[in-house]
């Protein structure tokens, strides 16, 4: 019975590890947005989304874990992290966060050309189950992904 039981423990634990593509570094979802948020210099103040207007302002949809920071709309800066159960869904959330990306360019190339440059030169990282995302000026923000996403 108890070799039944260790078996089963250690079956769930490999199922568990190789649910996300077999990486066994949890990434701190909150703690990776904060860090953005704390190191990274905006020239806006960030705001915390709801989980509500995540999905409506983003299209992403699926997530386990989500905090995003967003400007007033004065700067195109952001942050937004996600995790997700499987790669798959990660990287669909990476292509719709890169659509995104796009279309902001193009309201922004307009009347702020400046912002419109910001987003050209975006982090947006998947790595596994997990996609961050920081618009914002200076490679701060690329340094600190790297560090938690590789």
């Amino acid at each position: 019975m108890r070799k039944a039981v260790l078996l089963g423990a250690v079956l769930l634990l490999a199922l568990a590890v190789s649910a996300c593509g077999g990486k066994s570094q949890a990434v701190d979802v909150n703690q990776l947005a904060d860090e953005l948020l704390e190191q990274v210099e905006f020239e806006d103040e960030l705001t915390e989304l709801d989980e509500s207007m995540v999905s409506a302002l983003y299209g992403v949809e699926g997530a386990q874990e989500q905090k995003v920071y967003l400007s007033s709309g004065a700067t195109a800066e952001e942050v937004a992290v996600f995790r997700f159960a499987t790669e798959e869904e990660a990287q669909a959330a990476q292509e719709v966060l890169q659509q995104r990306l796009e279309s902001r360019k193009a309201d922004f190339a307009n009347y702020m050309p400046d912002e419109a440059t910001r987003l050209e030169n975006a982090v947006l990282k998947c790595s596994g189950c997990y996609v961050a995302l920081c618009v914002s000026s200076g490679d701060t923000a690329s340094e600190i992904i790297n560090s938690y996403l590789g």
